[in-house]
């Protein structure tokens, strides 16, 4: 089974951090009738660096701070986990207190953007990510698994249909996952905890829920990971960037057919 059942049953005990449950009304053919539904909470999380408020990102709540190490990571503020010598997540008050080793700032080639899903993202101007060069190699049986792992995997999902996930994963398994309402956050929750459990991007491929487009592309780059496999379309901009920053693009589809858009010679039969 590649995607999960609708109406499988979920034990709500262990994701009851990143849901609630709301009343609501049903309009059926059968008449009106009260019900319960499960879904997302959203957290507004103020990030503030040596003192300073540095961003304030919409998140699930939970995996904070893998979320703020990714992000900080994917801005250039970090490099590497000794930059980072203090972080403290205050949940009553929605903000996380980061001290670094040494004054950090933002890519000198960044510049915000209004990313398509509508959060802020960075674009690069020139284009600095080098080009990934690991010869990493996975066969199409192996795609299908790790995607149908992948989708299987989280429990909000299944409850509520309003997360995004992403992954870091070897052909054989996947070794870190991360939900998030946004899924440039999953992305970013990923990245961070390869950062804290030193774990290389660049020696595994990315798996993503949703939509590649260029911001979500050029994240992906910035770690040089050589394979990206997702389960929604590209768009021709994050096409255009993985062919020519020698990414692997792939999406692996509702029948389990692999389509692959750009440097097709690390996949296998």
């Amino acid at each position: 089974m590649l995607y999960p059942e609708k109406n499988q049953v979920i034990n709500l005990e262990n994701i009851n951090q990143q849901t609630i449950t709301v009343s609501a009304t049903s309009f059926t053919p059968q008449g009106r009738k009260s019900v319960t539904e499960t879904i997302c909470r959203e957290l507004p999380l103020s990030i503030y660096v040596n003192g300073n408020e540095t961003a304030t990102v919409l998140c699930s709540p939970a995996d904070i701070e893998d979320l703020v190490f990714g992000i900080l990571c994917s801005e250039g503020m970090v490099e590497n986990i000794e930059d980072i010598t203090a972080i403290e997540v205050d949940t009553a008050s929605s903000s996380a207190w980061v001290k670094t080793a040494r004054e950090c700032k933002p890519r000198p080639w960044s510049k915000p953007l209004i990313a398509t899903g509508g959060g802020k993202g960075s674009l690069f101007k020139p284009l600095k990510p080098e080009a990934a060069q690991a010869a990493l190699a996975v066969s199409t049986s192996q795609i299908i698994s790790l995607m149908s792992t992948f989708l299987n995997a989280s429990q909000v999902y299944s409850a509520t249909r309003g997360i995004h996930s992403a992954a870091v994963a070897n052909p054989a398994n996947i070794l870190i996952r991360r939900d998030d309402i946004g899924r440039h956050n999953a992305l970013d929750k990923v990245f961070g905890s390869c950062l804290r459990s030193g774990i290389d991007p660049q020696n595994h491929m990315v798996i993503i829920s949703g939509r590649i487009s260029s911001e979500m592309l050029l994240k992906v780059a910035a770690r040089r990971s050589p394979v990206l496999l997702t389960k929604a379309v590209p768009t021709d901009l994050g096409i255009s960037l993985a062919r020519e920053l020698g990414i692997t693009l792939a999406r692996c589809s509702r029948d389990s057919v692999v389509t692959v858009y750009c440097h097709d010679w690390r996949i296998t039969n």
